[in-house]
């Protein structure tokens, strides 16, 4: 009797990649529960075990299963997996968030004792240890309303470097109002998003921060000579953006089936440019010129010839359009770096 040979189960090419893909576009799309069985799934495959964790995390929060959120939060923390003081902030906002403000305090100042905090934790650890002393019973403070002590908190912070600081200060500032509740600071956000002098890339950076944090009123903004007024989550997220996508599509056949290498080069400044002009429409609202501009900038940065007459015909424009969508580029392009 012939020994039976054991079949070998074959998965398909990433598939591990594309199931956590899955899980984080359906939990994008607020779908909780889906995401929550996706990333199970992921995590009985052993794929990224520190993004399936923390989506499982987020997803738990979300879903109002605190206990299940924070007691995964300390596992990561204990087990050293993933960011460890960005799952540190989660795991303190989910402390917050179940009134545990004695907890919130011994691991602030645990943490606090090791000295081993970065630069850009620092001040919003301080902030929270200083909100939870405030919450404990016998504590100065203790008994001010919530709205006292982030009143208190809203002063602490120097938001003021925002409009007065150097562009590295002002960078920086941005950077820890990401790891914080921001609308305290709405008013001062606000009056930044109008000063046409701001750099443009980081009112980008700014609105956002609004568009995670749910901001659903009305923000008005100026940025290269233009206004605006915008709700932050309803704005498109870059990868959503229909025109950006379009400017792809036209990109991937005229440049992409001939140089791959330029293709990916191309959508890369894309991006940088569609950084700076966010959330302002691209004039003109032509997704083959700026296809054009940007494959003629393509071409001259790697070198490489091209008949004028060629690329105009190919995309239907004329010369004068060409150069004016090609200033408009490298405009662009500039302001994309913030040289801090």
């Amino acid at each position: 009797m012939k020994n039976k040979q054991r079949k070998k189960v074959v998965e398909f090419p990433n598939l591990k990649q594309r199931l956590l893909e899955k899980a984080m576009n359906t939990m994008k799309e607020k779908k909780f529960s889906e995401a929550l069985a996706l990333f199970e799934q992921a995590r009985e495959n052993e794929y990224a075990y520190a993004e399936v964790e923390l989506g499982m995390i987020v997803c738990y929060m979300e879903l109002g299963q605190l206990a299940e959120a924070k007691n995964r939060c300390k596992k990561m923390l204990r087990e050293d997996i993933g960011d460890y003081f960005h799952i540190l902030q989660i795991y303190i906002t989910i402390l917050i968030q179940l009134k545990e403000y004695g907890e919130v305090k011994n691991t602030i100042e645990a943490i606090l004792e090791e000295d081993k905090i970065p630069s850009q934790y620092a001040q919003n650890f301080y902030q929270l240890l200083e909100f939870a002393r405030k919450m404990l019973p016998g504590q100065d403070g203790a008994g001010e309303s919530m709205a006292e002590v982030q009143e208190d908190d809203h002063h602490a912070f120097p938001i003021e470097q925002l409009h007065n600081g150097s562009l590295q200060k002002q960078y920086e500032i941005i950077q820890q109002l990401k790891n914080m509740h921001i609308r305290p600071y709405l008013p001062e956000i606000e009056a930044f998003l109008q000063d046409e002098g701001k750099h443009p890339v980081l009112k980008t950076f700014l609105l956002h921060m609004l568009k995670e944090q749910g901001v659903d009123s009305e923000i008005t903004l100026h940025k290269l000579g233009e206004a605006a007024t915008v709700v932050p989550k309803d704005l498109p997220s870059g990868e959503e953006d229909p025109f950006l996508n379009d400017v792809i599509l036209v990109l991937e056949d005229t440049v992409n089936c001939e140089n791959p290498i330029l293709f990916e080069s191309l959508k890369e400044l894309l991006v940088r440019i569609h950084t700076v002009q966010f959330p302002i429409p691209f004039n003109p609202a032509s997704p083959e010129k700026w296809a054009a501009g940007l494959h003629q900038v393509g071409n001259e940065l790697y070198g490489i010839h091209s008949d004028e007459e060629d690329l105009l015909a190919m995309y239907h424009l004329s010369a004068i359009e060409m150069k004016d969508i090609i200033s408009q580029i490298r405009k662009l392009e500039d302001f994309s770096f913030l040289h801090l």
